[in-house]
């Protein structure tokens, strides 16, 4: 199964980047071509959740998003621009000068990690006038960094990892080579990006054990009537975590004095709990039958692991008496979530751009496609049928097809195959897949419903 990454860069990074990843047939690239750091904001709102992990092409544009909160240095990861890619410019420099060159100017790659490289091959004899680089770029500060040593005879040549600066030093006459990302060090961090996004769906296989525990009531009925009113409210109770459990597609255990347990994967739970907060839904169904849980969530590698979390997290509230829930991972962290509105980010904040537009446009809710879209991508199904669906939304297989063909009709999916029944009666099932883009939207006159 490919991993969709996409790729950040001016155009001659995008070019090397795409020959790499064209011989890696683990990658499907997308790529998004940039000239100035204004267009990021743009690029990572409409595309952020279209890719799995992103590829900058240096450390500008990778410093800039991480530092203003468009991505997390879990998503993205950049090639470094030392190694290889500087050792290769300079010789590429002195072979078309056809002479050793001693002094040249650089910016961007620390110091240290200059010095450090070139003694490690005994090249000290190579001076660097070096320009200093703290997380922010000033493209004219650096350009006339690069003219004002050149001018003054401290340097032969200008080597700059910026193809602004590039572009604007050779229009000015200044011997000046560009530093870019090797190919080997293209696919070292491919290879990082595709281990990520292989790890990131192995997370969401993890154990998750959702409990509730009955907090003892501080009022109880007559001793005549105990027995029965006691037992008619905990079957009500069971009934309600049947409908959690359904939604978690998950098992529910009854463990005994007043503690429930529903067996489920951590990306089962992290879906569910993606626009209502589990303290909404634990309120919900404290309303409906009059008893008080504590809720307790453990996560673990193992089914025991994410049980003894559980247990950890009960432990954690035992003495409250009002509703709490508190989350314990695989490492033992404990986070309440008691005060948390939210679990996660705003469904509509996790669409594509062009879903929501297209959605806005015909006046449909975003529920459900917001639903199929985040299951297909936290499960990292390139292709999906309406069986699939049936399960997902709990549905019969008849409404199922008709959101599907709304969806198409919308162009939000298009049918990418059908499944061949071979020797079996009926019409073969319908495949689809997602429209990410206007680019590759399927065709298709017909006027879309609304479920408004």
């Amino acid at each position: 199964m490919k991993v969709r990454i996409g790729a950040v860069g001016p155009a001659d990074s995008i070019e090397v980047i795409r020959q790499v990843a064209a011989l890696d047939n683990r990658i499907e690239l997308v790529e998004f071509e940039y000239s100035a750091a204004e267009q990021l904001p743009e690029i990572l709102r409409k595309h952020r959740y279209e890719v799995t992990q992103w590829m900058f092409s240096g450390p500008i544009p990778y410093d800039y998003c991480v530092k203003n909160e468009l991505i997390t240095p879990e998503e993205a990861a950049y090639p470094p621009l030392h190694g290889m890619a500087l050792l290769g410019t300079c010789l590429q420099a002195m072979h078309d000068h056809g002479q050793f060159i001693k002094n040249m100017s650089l910016d961007i790659v620390d110091e240290s990690i200059v010095q450090s490289l070139f003694s490690e091959y005994q090249l000290n004899n190579i001076k660097f006038e070096l320009h200093h680089y703290e997380g922010t770029v000033d493209y004219e500060e650096i350009i006339a960094f690069h003219v004002r040593n050149y001018r003054a005879g401290k340097t032969k040549v200008a080597l700059t990892c910026l193809a602004k600066v590039y572009w604007e030093l050779t229009d000015l006459g200044i011997p000046c080579y560009r530093v870019k990302p090797s190919k080997l060090a293209i696919q070292t961090i491919f290879t990082l990006l595709v281990s990520r996004a292989q790890s990131q769906v192995y997370e969401k296989q993890k154990v998750a054990v959702v409990g509730f525990e009955l907090l003892k009531a501080e009022r109880k009925p007559k001793k005549a009537d105990y027995s029965f009113y006691e037992r008619e409210k905990e079957l009500e109770f069971e009934q309600e975590l049947l409908q959690v459990a359904k939604k978690l597609n998950g098992a529910l255990i009854n463990k005994g004095r007043g503690i429930y347990f529903i067996y489920t994967t951590q990306g089962d739970y992290e879906l569910l709990f993606a626009s209502s907060s589990i303290m909404k839904i634990g309120k919900e169904i404290s309303m409906r039958t009059s008893l008080d849980v504590h809720i307790g969530i453990g996560s673990g590698y193992t089914i025991h692991g994410a049980e003894l979390n559980t247990q950890t997290a009960f432990e954690y509230v035992s003495d409250n008496r009002e509703m709490k829930a508190v989350y314990v991972d695989e490492g033992g962290m404990i986070v309440d979530l008691s005060d948390s509105q939210t679990i996660a980010s705003d469904t509509e904040d996790r669409l594509p751009e062009y879903w929501l537009h297209i959605l806005s446009q015909h006046n449909y809710r975003t529920t459900i496609p917001a639903k199929i879209y985040q299951y297909v991508n936290l499960k990292n199904i390139p292709y999906f049928s309406s069986e699939l669906i049936t399960g997902l939304l709990k549905s019969t297989e008849r409404n199922s097809r008709r959101i599907l063909s709304e969806m198409e009709q919308m162009g939000l999916i298009q049918e990418a195959n059908e499944e061949k029944k071979s020797g079996k009666r009926g019409r073969p099932k319908k495949i689809y897949k997602f429209v990410l883009s206007q680019e590759n939207e399927k065709t298709n006159d017909k006027k879309a419903p609304t479920n408004s």
